[in-house]
């Protein structure tokens, strides 16, 4: 009787540490090996376990063991319901199907052969990899009794039959029912993390959707001031042709119209870039030249709304957040303003941003004289699909509120004592090196130049206008209009450096440049480009060239970049 008591402790022990530790973990790897050593310990020299996968009826092998050796990969593919074989059974009947005699069975060599009426078979492949030993097999349940896994015992205590009472009571029995459960809660976790994937893939989805509404406004509002941008530079243009005076006194007009179009150009593809990569992820932002990309871009809807803007934005001021996501996250906010300001008289419209500098912080202060923020919404405002907007997910304050932790920030917003509502962004303040100045442009026209170039583009305008600003520096300028003529020119003359358009027919600037180093071209590289620079930047092929050029520029910035690269 002693024993007996010693034996049930011990039993009762080791059930609770296989509950706890099947309890402390979601893996199924981890779940089957831990019941599975306990298994081998009760005398079975093989032991197959299999998940099942419910859309198509497989047992999938998780792991199997035969003498100690993990032959997990040798077994084949069984299908839960194939009725000729004992796991068929076993699954239809909801129990263990122990085979005694595995040579009564009808064996088989092909898939397609008949069975004789009465009699379960098993496949040769099956037979000869459990050695013909006596077996039992059947589901694995859950906790409502459903199958969600498989078992498969042979070679107990060598190769003796399995007793029944060993299948259906004792050690064996609980292991069977904690793994199952084990299983069962796995399967659940691994399933409710799909879900929760395919979620935020969802929400992405319509917080892009929001953005490219977003930005499809302030396409609208930009096209108007670049087509008021370009008009001032047709017209200074027009006057230019007069006469070499007029010309020349033209000529700063159309520069500076032509510099503000390319900078109106950028601030838009800033606020609206699409997340980046790992690998090309930043963090640190000048908040005042984020602020100011979104103002500009957003001030022709301003003034056509008649919202009058008081601004308080002092230079400097880097924090620790990614671009990207402040342009998102105040372009929101500004727009979130504009719309709420729409319900209000147009006299009494006024869009206030403010920095409000600390010494380890600076908060981004947004306010609008609007209607304020809806009571009911108020204590759910960061929550996912708040809004009282019609066509918005309400996705974009709640995604900030969770992105800005990452980078220590938090945002947030109330109703003003006076009217309207304020929104604050408090951001960890970051240091950034100082960049040297660059030299001016007088200084960099004044050096006379010596080098061969082969020039890249696809567009003729640019390839007689370089070359015409170049040569007479002194340059030597090749120019071609085709990807493949450049490689063939590059194999065959020398050049000390090749300016080459990013975007080109038939081959990209990329392509060109990794195509020439392949051929042996060791000379410096610059590449140009009106689309965004961390593009380029990111792509696996920037290690070919040397530095890039970000259209539009002026001679003077091509100058500088010559010089930096050629080393004069």
């Amino acid at each position: 009787m002693g024993d007996e008591r010693v034996e049930l402790s011990e039993t009762g022990e080791l059930l609770a540490r296989l509950t706890a530790r099947l309890a402390s973990t979601a893996r199924l790897d981890e779940i089957v090996d831990a019941v599975l050593d306990q298994i081998v310990d009760l005398g079975f020299g093989a032991v197959w376990m299999a998940a099942l996968d419910e859309p198509t009826g497989n047992l999938v092998t998780l792991k199997e063991v035969i003498d100690g050796v993990d032959t997990t990969h040798e077994m084949p593919p069984i299908f839960m319901l194939d009725m000729r074989q004992p796991i068929g059974h076993g699954f239809r009947e909801r129990r263990m199907i122990n085979i005694a005699d595995p040579a009564s069975l009808h064996i088989f060599d092909h898939n397609d052969e008949l069975v004789p009426p009465g009699k379960m078979a098993l496949p040769r492949v099956i037979y000869d990899h459990m050695r013909g030993h006596p077996f039992a097999c059947g589901p694995l349940l859950g906790s409502r009794g459903q199958p969600v896994g498989a078992l498969g015992l042979s070679s107990y205590l060598g190769k003796q039959p399995i007793p029944d009472s060993v299948l259906s009571h004792g050690l064996l029995r609980a292991f069977m029912d904690h793994l199952g459960i084990a299983m069962e809660r796995a399967s659940n976790i691994a399933r409710l993390e799909r879900l929760n994937a395919d979620l935020v893939r969802a929400q992405t989805t319509i917080a892009n959707d929001a953005r490219i509404k977003a930005v499809g406004e302030l396409a609208s509002a930009v096209a108007h001031d670049l087509n008021n941008l370009a008009g001032v530079a047709l017209m200074a243009a027009s006057i230019g042709r007069r006469s070499p005076q007029d010309a020349h006194e033209a000529l700063p007009r159309i520069e500076r119209a032509n510099r503000a179009i390319g900078d109106l150009v950028s601030r838009l593809q800033r606020v609206s870039r699409e997340g980046a990569s790992d690998e090309t992820v930043e963090d640190t932002a000048k908040l005042q030249e984020v602020v100011d990309d979104v103002l500009v871009l957003v001030s022709p809807i301003l003034r056509e709304e008649s919202i009058v803007l008081d601004l308080e934005i002092p230079t400097g001021g880097v924090v620790c957040v990614d671009p990207v996501l402040l342009h998102r996250i105040v372009l929101n906010l500004v727009l979130n303003a504009q719309a709420a300001l729409a319900e209000v008289p147009s006299s009494a419209r006024r869009l206030r941003v403010r920095l409000r500098e600390q010494t380890d912080e600076i908060t981004l202060i947004i306010a609008d004289t609007g209607p304020g923020i809806a009571p009911q919404v108020l204590p759910h405002l960061f929550q996912p699909f708040v809004t009282t907007k019609s066509g918005h997910a309400g996705l974009g304050l709640a995604a900030a509120h969770s992105a800005l932790k990452h980078f220590g920030g938090h945002i947030e917003g109330r109703n003003a004592s006076g009217g309207g509502a304020i929104f604050e962004v408090t951001l960890q303040r970051a240091t950034r090196p100082e960049v040297a100045a660059a030299p001016s442009v007088e200084a960099v026209e004044q050096t006379s130049r010596a080098a061969r170039i082969l020039v890249v583009d696809d567009d003729p305008d640019i390839i007689v206008i370089t070359r015409a600003f170049l040569e007479p520096y002194g340059y030597q300028v090749v120019s071609v209009l085709d990807s493949d003529q450049a490689i063939a020119l590059a194999k065959t003359q020398h050049f000390d450096l090749v300016l080459c358009d990013v975007g080109m027919p038939k081959r990209s600037g990329l392509d060109v440049c990794e195509m020439l180093r392949g051929a042996g071209y060791r000379g410096r590289i610059v590449v140009m480009t009106g689309w965004e620079t961390w593009r380029v930047k990111a792509d696996r092929r920037a290690g070919n060239f040397d530095t890039l050029l970000a259209k539009p520029f002026v001679g003077a910035d091509l100058l500088k970049v010559i010089d930096s690269v050629l080393g004069s």
